[in-house]
C-alpha cells in the first residue's frame, strides 16, 4: 500500500483487515478458505461472516460496568462511576476495520460476473453495518463516515473528515430502507450457506431486523427530523413491513436480534472467544459487584419484604438472585452501603447460600453470568418494538394518536419482555436451576398492578410508564437503556444518588494525534471530560 508508513490512522483503518477477516473461536471452521488477510484474496463470505463476529463488541462489559449501569441509575456496582474513559474507545476501535470490511465486500462484489445475484449478501452485510453505525453515532455524536476506511484510494483518506451527525442517520437509515425492501426469497440469490451465521438466510427476520432499526431510530430522531421520522413510521405501520410480533420458542433469534452463541458456533461446539471469555470477565472484580439496585427493585417489588412476597415483575427471578442469607435485599442506589461478597467466585456455580458472609445484596444472576452456549448480545428485540409503538400511538407519531393501541403495544411489549427471558431460560443449557414460569393470573396482576398499569389519557403517567418498562426491557442491552434515559428523561431515578452529566463518549486519544485537524475541528479542542457534556444530535 503505498506510503502507508505516514499514517498510523490509516494502517489503523486499513490493515486492520486481518483481525476483521482472520476469525475468532467458532468461526474457524466455517472460514477456512477464508482467512487471508488482504482485500484481493479474501472471500465474500469471509469478509461477511467478518462483520458478524464482531458483533461481540456489543457487549463491551467494562464499559457497561463502569460508565451505563451507573449512568443509567440502573445495576448497582459500588454505585459509581467509575474512569470508564479508559474503554471508552473500544466499539470506536473494532467499527472502523468493520466499515473497512463491509467497502471491501461491496468491492468484491461488485467484481463478480452477475453482482446482482450477490444483492441478498450486500443487503444482509447493509443491515449489520447499519446497526453498527447507529450506535458509532449514538455513542460519539459526529464521527468519520463517507471518507473513513477509504485510504487505500487516495492519500486524501488517510485522515478522514467527521461527518454530521444528521447526515449519517438520513444516509444510514435511507440504506435500511434499501434492503429491508431488496431483500427477497428470488431462489437467483447466491447463498452463501453456513457462513450466513447471523440469522441462516431467513430473509423474513432480516427484513424485520431492518425495520426494527428504522422504527427504533424514527421515534429517536423524531424531535429533530419530524418529517423524516413521520415518513419511517407511516413506511413501516400503515404499510404492514415486517417487524418482530411473534417469538416462539424454537426461534427466539428470528425475532430478538443479536449475536447468540449457538448460531456461531463451529461444527465443533466452539464458540466465539469475545463470548468465551465473558464468564471470565465477570468474574473480575468491577463486573462481579454489580448488585440489584435499590431503583430497581422499587420498580419490580411493591414493598422491601426480604422473602420476595410482594414481587410483581416475573423478570426479578430471571434478571437477579438472592443474597448469602436467600433473601431479596437490594443494594442503596447512592452508594451508603457497600459490601465485597463475590458469588461467582466457585467455579461453575455459585458460592452456596450461607457460605458467604460479605455477600449482603440481591446480585446478577448466576446463570446469566455463566451462560456462554446461549445468552444473546442482544441489539433489538421484540419487547423493544412494542414499546416504540406504544410510544407512536400515545404521542400521534406519523399516525394518528390512538391509546387503546398504545395501551395494547404496551402490555405487549411487557409480555414479550417477560417471555423472552423466561424462553431463554427454557433454551439454555447452563439454566440447571430453571425459574417457574408465570402463570396467567400473575401475568394479569402484574399488568393491573398502580405502578404498572396503562392509562393513555394521562399522556405523562402513560409515556413515563412506556420509558420505565422500556428501560427494564433493556436491563441487559445497557446501551439502549442509556439512549432511552437520554432521549425522555422519564426513566426512574433514586432521589439520593444524581451521577453527573455523561450525553456522550468522548473521542478516542488517537484521533487527537493522528487525525489531530478534523479531531479539532469537531472538538474544539475540549478534553474528555468536557467532550462528555455534548449532547447528540437527538437529545433536547
Amino acid at each position: 500500500m503505498k506510503n502507508i508508513q505516514r499514517s498510523i490512522y490509516s494502517l489503523l483503518l486499513c490493515a486492520s483487515i486481518t483481525g476483521a477477516v482472520s476469525c475468532t473461536k467458532g468461526f474457524e471452521d466455517l472460514n477456512k478458505p477464508y482467512k487471508q488477510a488482504d482485500e484481493e484474496t479474501a472471500s465474500i463470505p469471509g469478509l461477511y461472516n467478518g462483520l458478524v463476529s464482531s458483533l461481540g463488541k456489543y457487549g463491551n462489559d467494562a464499559l457497561n460496568v463502569s460508565l451505563l449501569y451507573p449512568i443509567t441509575n440502573q445495576q448497582a456496582r459500588q454505585n459509581t462511576v467509575a474512569p470508564y474513559i479508559n474503554y471508552s474507545g473500544g466499539f470506536w476501535g473494532q467499527y472502523y476495520p468493520d466499515l473497512f470490511n463491509y467497502k471491501a465486500l461491496l468491492k468484491k462484489i461488485a467484481e463478480q460476473p452477475t453482482p446482482e445475484a450477490f444483492n441478498n449478501v450486500k443487503y444482509m452485510a447493509t443491515i449489520l453495518i447499519a446497526s453498527k453505525t447507529l450506535r458509532m453515532l449514538d455513542y460519539y455524536g459526529d464521527i468519520p463516515y463517507s471518507q473513513a476506511s477509504n485510504a487505500r484510494e487516495s492519500e486524501t483518506y488517510y485522515r478522514p473528515a467527521y461527518d454530521a451527525q444528521a447526515d449519517v442517520y438520513k444516509s444510514v437509515l435511507q440504506d435500511l430502507k434499501t434492503a429491508a425492501d431488496g431483500i427477497s426469497t428470488d431462489p437467483s440469490q447466491i447463498n452463501i450457506g453456513a457462513s450466513e451465521s447471523f440469522l441462516k438466510s431467513n430473509i423474513i427476520a432480516w427484513k424485520k431486523f431492518a425495520n426494527a432499526l428504522r422504527l427504533r431510530y424514527a421515534v429517536r430522531l423524531y424531535d429533530k427530523e419530524r418529517d423524516l421520522s413521520s415518513s419511517i413510521i407511516t413506511d413501516i405501520l400503515n404499510g404492514n413491513k415486517p417487524l418482530p410480533a411473534n417469538q416462539v420458542l424454537a426461534s427466539l433469534q428470528d425475532d430478538n436480534f443479536g449475536l447468540w452463541p449457538n448460531l456461531v458456533a463451529g461444527p465443533s461446539g466452539n464458540i466465539l472467544e469475545s463470548l468465551s471469555s465473558k464468564w471470565d470477565s465477570y468474574r473480575e472484580l468491577s463486573i462481579s459487584d454489580i448488585r440489584m439496585s435499590s431503583n430497581v427493585w422499587r420498580q419490580m417489588s411493591s414493598s422491601d419484604d426480604p422473602t420476595g412476597a410482594d414481587i410483581y415483575d416475573p423478570r426479578c427471578f430471571v434478571y437477579f438472585m438472592t443474597n448469602n442469607q436467600d433473601k431479596w435485599v437490594p443494594q442503596p442506589q447512592d452508594g451508603s452501603v457497600a459490601e465485597g461478597g463475590r458469588p461467582f467466585d466457585n467455579g461453575t456455580e455459585r458460592k452456596p447460600i450461607g457460605s458467604d458472609p460479605k455477600n449482603k445484596f440481591a446480585t446478577f444472576n448466576y446463570f446469566i453470568a455463566y451462560d456462554r452456549l446461549y445468552y444473546p448480545i442482544l441489539i433489538i428485540t421484540e419487547a423493544d418494538v412494542h414499546f416504540l409503538k406504544a410510544e407512536i400511538y400515545q404521542r400521534g407519531m406519523g399516525v394518528a394518536k390512538n391509546t387503546g393501541l398504545a395501551k395494547t403495544a404496551y402490555e405487549a411489549g411487557i409480555k414479550a419482555s417477560v417471555d423472552f427471558w423466561y424462553q431463554y431460560t427454557r433454551q439454555s443449557q447452563i439454566w440447571l436451576q430453571k425459574p417457574a414460569l408465570p402463570t396467567a393470573g400473575q401475568m394479569t396482576a402484574f399488568l393491573n398492578n398502580p405502578a404498572v398499569a396503562y392509562d393513555g389519557a394521562n399522556q405523562t403517567g402513560a409515556l413515563r410508564k412506556i420509558a420505565t418498562q422500556a428501560w427494564l426491557a433493556t436491563m441487559f442491552q445497557p446501551a439502549e437503556s442509556w439512549a432511552i434515559v437520554r432521549r425522555t428523561g422519564l426513566t426512574p431515578k433514586d432521589p439520593n444518588y444524581n451521577p453527573g452529566a455523561v450525553n456522550k463518549l468522548p473521542y478516542p486519544d488517537d484521533e487527537n494525534v493522528n487525525n489531530h485537524e478534523n479531531w479539532n475541528k469537531v472538538t474544539q479542542g475540549a478534553t474528555p471530560t468536557q467532550q462528555v457534556l455534548t449532547k447528540v444530535y437527538w437529545m433536547q
